[in-house]
């Protein structure tokens, strides 16, 4: 069985006197590629930002590799490999797509920087062909692109993406999901939060189900598909 690249227990997570995430485990091994479901303010986002550092754990651990991270810098973890796609894409709209890419890049100082601009640019095609333009100026679904090329600029073990396909038309659904696939196969282990039950499940080999800040189903993506409840519940069946 494969390692894992993160085990997650008892997270505790609090906006104030409110607790947005319960106490959840979860885990993700070295390959895989896992997603979180639930409703909109089940506590996913919550979850992935704490996991990425932009928010600290009122309780429980994060182990990254074996090592506790609880708690740590954003900035810190990106260099231990652990990158975060924010929902909303976060792009720096007055940066050119060259400049956003190498920001994602701003925490190395190897030589290889080069070739993954143009690993950039051969996953994302139309990308190289405006990529002296400002990020903001681009579509929803080319800024969701650079998002993730950005983060893809750190090298990273862990991808935690956070709900890639939102606002976007089906055609570029399906090439960020195209993209995501070509990710994983790659090598990169990701985590993914996304909206699209069922195209999250048909990509990804295991997957959580969240609900009310805790985590109600665990089980194999398949089984999931299939499962009663969550057709009912996320899938519109």
């Amino acid at each position: 069985m494969s390692a894992n690249v993160l085990k997650v227990s008892n997270l505790k997570i609090a906006y104030g006197g409110i607790q947005a995430v319960k106490g959840i485990d979860l885990e993700v091994r070295d390959g895989e590629l896992v997603t979180l479901i639930g409703a909109n303010g089940a506590g996913k986002t919550t979850t992935l930002k704490a996991l990425a550092g932009l928010l600290k754990p009122r309780g429980g651990t994060v182990l990254y590799d074996g090592v506790d991270v609880t708690g740590k810098p954003a900035h810190e973890l990106v260099r231990l490999g652990l990158a975060l796609v924010p929902e909303g894409r976060g792009v720096f709209g007055r940066l050119t797509i060259e400049e956003n890419l190498a920001m994602g890049a701003y925490t190395r100082r190897d030589r290889e920087v080069a070739k993954d601009f143009d690993r950039a640019y051969t996953l994302f095609p139309r990308l190289a062909e405006r990529r002296r333009q400002p990020a903001g100026t681009l579509s929803g679904g080319e800024q969701q692109m650079l998002a993730i090329a950005r983060a893809l600029m750190s090298r990273p073990r862990l991808l935690l993406l956070d709900e890639p396909s939102m606002g976007l038309a089906p055609i570029m659904v399906q090439k960020i999901f195209d993209t995501i696939r070509a990710i994983a196969a790659e090598g990169v282990t990701l985590l993914l939060v996304e909206q699209n039950a069922k195209l999250a499940l048909a990509v990804c080999s295991r997957g959580y189900v969240m609900e009310t800040g805790a985590i109600a189903l665990e089980d194999e993506a398949g089984a999931l598909l299939v499962n009663p409840k969550v057709r009912k519940a996320y899938l519109g069946e």
